[in-house]
């Protein structure tokens, strides 16, 4: 007698490529992706890596940044793994006004919640956080000051710049007491590729005189070896941008010897507010043949031109314009100065003027772009300050006769409610910012 014996059906087991491509659907359901991390070994890496992938700090209506400090603080330290996974840190002082922070606590007017300088597992966090590639450092109706942070704080903050992984920072509405604070912050940096500066100010360090060149301040132990080092070191920045910013500094020690940076391979440069027209300038020229992408809004300096025939590589140029008088005549000296040979596909002019204030010069426009330097033109965008049916919309359209024959330019409005406000002209760029 023979005996047979049945088993059950092993249930089919999908492979796990397929598994992590469904848990990448889920990327942005928190309690999902929890779920997930618990089901069994092999689901949860991909489950850590978009709960933790990006943390954000900011005040919230349903919780304090003190108190989810203490709870990323509590995660981090339960786990060495997890720390691995987080690859983008932003940090976000101050709160929106009318933001709800507590219960029954509103914040209106001037009022504005500040919190980074009294967290005190910040600095723990930032320690643990080795494999960061990307940190967003930056406030929202408040200006985070360095001076006022605590020493292990700036010893934190320091040791993140130093990371080999971190290739992006934005750094937004801080104030330091002297720009040598922010030159030797940078200098810490060991990989950087792209590095954005908004609304960036400098006060008096007290106990010592204003900022001059050669009078640096006085440094702890730790920031003289971040600083110096064994051997001097330069980032090789790919993205650069520099929006209200008022130290005529900044540009000598970014263009000088000491800078951190090398600007040799400068592929991106965004230019907005900055007074010092001299310092563009000479950034376009050291960025040379390198760079592919340009946006610049024109200060309060004197507007004169500059030459762009050094940059063949330039595939791009967006200009924003607010001073009607000058806007045409700056724009065509800066186009004409474009070399026949050069690479560029692409250019947007944004004019938030009064356009009954510009009635001269479109039919010059017009002509430039009809030369051979722009033949390889696939797109040419107008933004005009004024309604499409309006006569000067109109009258504007109509002189650009020959650029609308080529089928390469396309007209549209500015001030709409969906664009971007005035303060923030400079538009993120997909390579190295978050849409």
């Amino acid at each position: 007698m023979v005996l047979v014996t049945y088993s059950a059906p092993i249930p089919p087991r999908l492979p796990q490529e397929l598994v992590d491509y469904i848990i990448d659907h889920l990327y942005d359901d928190l309690a999902t992706l929890s779920s997930c991390s618990v089901v069994c070994h092999a689901w949860r890496p991909t489950s850590l890596f978009h709960m933790f992938s990006k943390i954000t700090l900011k005040v919230t209506a349903t919780i304090t940044p003190f108190e989810l400090c203490r709870r990323l603080y509590h995660v981090l330290s339960s786990s060495q793994s997890i720390c691995s996974y987080v690859k983008e840190l932003e940090v976000l002082e101050g709160s929106q006004l009318g933001t709800q922070v507590a219960p029954h606590v509103v914040l209106t007017g001037s009022q504005s919640m500040i919190w980074v300088t009294n967290e005190r597992t910040l600095p723990h966090i930032f320690r643990k956080l080795t494999q960061l590639k990307r940190l967003d450092f930056g406030a929202q109706s408040a200006t985070i000051q360095w001076s006022r942070m605590q020493p292990p704080t700036h010893s934190a903050i320091r040791q993140m710049f130093s990371l080999p992984s971190l290739t992006f920072v934005r750094l937004a509405s801080w104030n330091f007491a002297s720009f040598w604070d922010l030159s030797a912050l940078l200098s810490c940096c060991t990989n950087l590729q792209a590095l954005t500066l908004s609304s960036i100010t400098f006060g008096q360090q007290p106990g010592f005189p204003d900022d001059l060149p050669g009078t640096p301040p006085v440094l702890s132990d730790l920031q003289e070896e971040a600083v110096l080092g064994s051997e001097p070191r330069q980032c090789r920045l790919h993205s650069l941008t520099v929006e209200h910013l008022s130290s005529l500094q900044f540009g000598n020690w970014l263009l000088g010897p000491e800078s951190a940076v090398d600007l040799s391979s400068l592929r991106e440069l965004r230019v907005a507010l900055f007074n010092d027209i001299d310092f563009v300038k000479r950034l376009v020229a050291r960025a040379g043949g390198s760079l592919e992408h340009f946006h610049f809004k024109m200060g309060e300096s004197d507007p004169h031109a500059f030459d762009l025939s050094a940059n063949f590589n330039l595939r791009s140029i967006k200009l924003t314009l607010e001073h009607p008088a000058l806007a045409l005549p700056w724009v065509m000296a800066l186009l004409g100065s474009i070399s026949t040979t050069n690479s560029l596909e692409s250019v947007c002019l944004e004019f938030y003027t009064p356009l009954k204030e510009m009635i001269d010069g479109w039919d010059e426009l017009d002509a430039l772009f009809l030369r051979e330097e722009f033949n390889g033109m696939k797109q040419v965008e107008i933004g005009l300050f004024a309604l499409s049916t309006s006569p000067e919309y109109i009258r504007v359209t109509e002189s650009l006769t020959g650029l609308s024959a080529r089928g390469v330019v396309r007209f549209y409005r500015l001030g709409l409610k969906s664009q971007r406000s005035n303060q923030q002209l400079v538009p993120r760029n997909s390579r190295y910012e978050s849409v």
